[in-house]
């Protein structure tokens, strides 16, 4: 089935991935979103990233999806920022695996998101991630340093 994650409803500037390579971007992104978090929206972000672990295809978003606020450009160039740490192979050392497309797939993402620019109406909170999630999903684990999320659990360890 796999995933695909794209600007919404522009299907020209797409990433598809098979259900393994989801998971490997996700990990990937995951390792630099909880890094580079602060604000609240990179924090959700990257809790977002954490908490994905559905699996089968069902794992992807779309950056319509995701609650811009009017502090766009900042939020936009934080997923910038972790893309290319991402990238960069931050820590891809303690995955159990070899990532080799992830940095292919890494730099096909960060050319969606540089050109995106978000619809004109204002996206629910609610359809992407909790407005207020409980502190404890933002514990790290000990291990990879990944946000335990609201499973409380790393996905790393899991």
């Amino acid at each position: 089935m796999g995933s695909s994650f794209g600007r919404g409803r522009d299907d020209r500037d797409r990433l598809y991935l098979s259900n393994g390579g989801t998971d490997v971007f996700l990990d990937v992104l995951a390792l630099a979103a909880c890094e580079l978090a602060r604000s609240g929206f990179e924090r959700s972000f990257a809790l977002l990233l954490c908490n994905s672990r559905i699996g089968m295809g069902n794992d992807d978003f779309d950056l319509d999806e995701l609650p811009w606020s009017a502090e766009f450009i900042a939020e936009r160039g934080f997923l910038l920022r972790v893309i290319e740490l991402a990238a960069s192979g931050f820590r891809w050392g303690m995955l159990s695996y070899d990532p080799p497309y992830a940095e292919a797939h890494l730099r096909q993402y960060g050319e969606v998101v540089r050109g995106y620019t978000p619809p004109g109406e204002a996206v629910e909170v609610a359809r992407m991630w909790d407005e207020h999630p409980a502190e404890s999903a933002f514990e790290r684990c000990g291990r990879h340093g990944l946000f335990v999320g609201d499973y409380r659990d790393c996905r790393l360890c899991a």
